[in-house]
């Protein structure tokens, strides 16, 4: 649903809410652990890659322009129907305006990997910014392939996941996922944009991007607490964790605590926020102050933020985690009421 024309930037930028099954089908996939689905879905995950997370996500520009969003089965049939080696270009992001700007020809790259070229493939696998560095683990398997290969493999995962798991559950999270964004719209007509996606994104201040006049917000359950950032033409992909609308203020409250506690019952967790107390950092400084790899960093800060801790600002030139300074207050106020006898006000 479209939500607003707004000047977040120049030119204007349309934000807009959208809940479709075929988001949450590929979200899902995103984060399948290992176990999971009948040996028939296991073994054509494992031609895919098992650790090929990243792949699906990098179909939700495809799901962006399936006709019927909210039906997983049509973006099944669009697959179908896709030519195999402009699929390859979608999964190497020949659409993701960020890659295509990297240094050294990198649209070409794209473009020759997608085709075959080995060299070009070797340079997209062990550059350190591609595909959020994880692209040896996520494309080693589907990249020496030829296009029609490539495509059948993924449909099968597609369709056997569909068939097995997602399609018998499919009308109820649609219905969830479409409950938070007609919340969002509403929300729309009460707060500035800009505001809006900080609030429904969970703290996460988007800068706009010239290149991406459009937003769409995306809800998800499958991934919850992730925030899951993606361009796909002259859109920004904004897929945030469908908010708990069940109407339990004590339940609200408590998940709240529960989130909190284990943001903070970590070591690894409490040498960030203190690393953070010098000012907002991107992930690779903050990764070299820590001592610890990119991809552990970038896990923990999902905990901090869920836990209303951490703040992510920027967009795809430039992604800064800080501090929320509000938090203090906010967890203050959290302990209260676990702290506080029913009746008795906070001292």
């Amino acid at each position: 649903m479209l939500i607003r024309d707004v000047n977040l930037g120049d030119p204007p930028t349309v934000v807009e809410a959208q809940a479709a099954g075929a988001y949450e089908l590929l979200i899902e996939l995103s984060v399948l652990s290992g176990g999971r689905g009948s040996a028939g879905f296991r073994e054509a995950l494992a031609r895919v890659g098992d650790r090929s997370g990243e792949v699906w996500l990098h179909l939700l520009g495809l799901a962006t322009e399936v006709p019927a969003p909210g039906d997983a089965g049509a973006l099944l049939a669009r697959l179908e129907v896709t030519d195999p080696l402009e699929l390859r270009r979608h999964l190497l992001g020949a659409d993701v305006p960020a890659w295509r700007r990297l240094e050294g020809g990198w649209a070409e790259v794209i473009d020759a990997g997608a085709a075959g070229d080995p060299t070009a493939q070797a340079r997209l696998l062990d550059h350190p910014r591609y595909y959020g560095g994880a692209a040896r683990q996520a494309l080693s398997v589907l990249l020496p392939l030829d296009p029609a290969e490539t495509r059948r493999r993924l449909l099968e995962v597609l369709a056997r996941w569909y068939e097995e798991s997602f399609a018998a559950r499919e009308p109820g999270l649609v219905e969830t996922l479409a409950t938070d964004a007609r919340a969002t719209a509403e929300l729309a007509a009460t707060v500035p944009p800009a505001r809006l996606i900080e609030l429904v994104c969970g703290g996460f201040a988007y800068e706009p991007e010239p290149e991406c006049p459009r937003v769409l917000l995306v809800p998800h359950l499958a991934a919850r607490p992730w925030l899951l950032l993606c361009q796909h033409r002259d859109t920004r992909i904004i897929c945030h964790p469908a908010r708990d609308r069940d109407g339990d203020e004590r339940a609200a409250t408590a998940e709240k605590l529960l989130a909190l506690g284990r943001a903070l019952g970590d070591e690894q967790r409490q040498r960030i926020l203190a690393a953070l107390r010098g000012g907002p950092r991107e992930l690779e400084e903050l990764a070299a102050a820590v001592g610890l790899s990119r991809s552990t960093v970038h896990h923990h800060l999902g905990l901090l933020r869920a836990a209303g801790l951490v703040r992510l600002a920027g967009n795809a030139r430039r992604y800064r985690y800080g501090l929320r300074p509000e938090a203090v207050g906010e967890a203050t106020a959290l302990l209260a009421t676990l702290l506080t006898a029913p009746g008795e006000e906070p001292s």
